[in-house]
């Protein structure tokens, strides 16, 4: 099969449904990578912070909680979209 003939199908059987799958799946994608990374580079700055200065441990610590908590909230927003992705398309 050729090339074209193959991309062909493919953008055929590629309806909204098809669309809506894909969208899901990057959007959880991008949302878990992204929330994943911003967790993991603010609690070695943190720790990383904590250890250069150790008396400003509970300032630090307040602050690292307050952006875990904001960064899990845009995964939960991903999930969210996600599901209605999956769901609001029939």
């Amino acid at each position: 099969m050729e090339l074209v003939t193959l991309a062909q199908a493919a953008a055929t059987a590629l309806d909204n449904k098809g669309l809506a799958y894909l969208g899901a799946g990057l959007s959880i994608g991008a949302g878990a990578g992204g929330g994943a990374v911003g967790i993991g580079l603010l609690w070695s700055k943190g720790i990383e912070g904590i250890g250069r200065q150790p008396e400003s441990r509970a300032v630090l610590q307040g602050l690292m909680f307050l952006g875990f908590a904001l960064a899990e909230a845009q995964v939960l927003y991903a999930f969210v979209v996600t599901f209605l992705l999956l769901f609001a398309v029939h």
